[in-house]
């Protein structure tokens, strides 16, 4: 279970504080954290904030719903990289790279990159469909996980968090915070990492 800290929205498990997040992130990040969704162009890029993940660890496979209401895991996009990403409409830093997010997924179409957006909006499918037309998110599908099963397994302090996933369902990288993910050393880095083999 998370509650809302004052700081952008940003959920956190009851026993993370406000002080302990701030102490984790670095001041680059926290100056993203606080860009509007306007102002999406001042968020990092990729290489400067990602944590590689060595030893990289299987993905989780807690189970997470469509639009259409079929419960999906990761397992599923095993032969794809994957790009997973944890937000909710009411959060600030998440609308600030959702459109990043859909220029990414549109970019690496043909490189078998899976972008997931899994939303944990309690206000589930209305809240993500409003969300997506009214930001004109087109590339990007619906996922959603309500009842926080991922942010519990992926033991997140906060959101945006994202994890990027090979095609062998190895976990290899992580950033906590927004990112200027169509950025080119943005997609160069997630193709490296998730992409196809050569």
């Amino acid at each position: 279970m998370t509650h809302r800290d004052d700081l952008n929205g940003w959920p956190l498990p009851p026993q993370v504080g406000r002080r302990s997040m701030l102490a984790g992130l670095g001041a680059g990040l926290l100056g993203g954290l606080a860009v509007p969704a306007q102002a999406a162009l001042m968020l990092p890029l990729l290489p400067a904030v990602m944590q590689r993940l060595l030893p990289s660890e299987p993905a989780p496979t807690d189970a997470f719903a469509t639009a259409t209401g079929q419960r999906r895991t990761l397992a599923a996009y095993r032969s794809q990289g994957v790009v997973l990403n944890l937000w909710a409409t009411w959060c600030l830093p998440c609308k600030a790279e959702m459109p990043a997010l859909d220029h990414l997924a549109e970019s690496v179409a043909g490189d078998r990159i899976a972008v997931l957006p899994v939303s944990i909006d309690a206000g589930g499918l209305s809240a993500v469909k409003t969300f997506y037309a009214n930001r004109h998110i087109t590339h990007l599908p619906i996922l959603l996980d309500p009842a926080g099963l991922l942010v519990a397994a992926l033991r997140v302090p906060g959101i945006p968090t994202t994890v990027i996933i090979d095609r062998g369902g190895r976990m290899v990288g992580r950033v906590e915070g927004p990112v200027q993910w169509d950025a080119p050393p943005s997609i160069a880095l997630l193709r490296r990492m998730a992409g196809p083999e050569a």
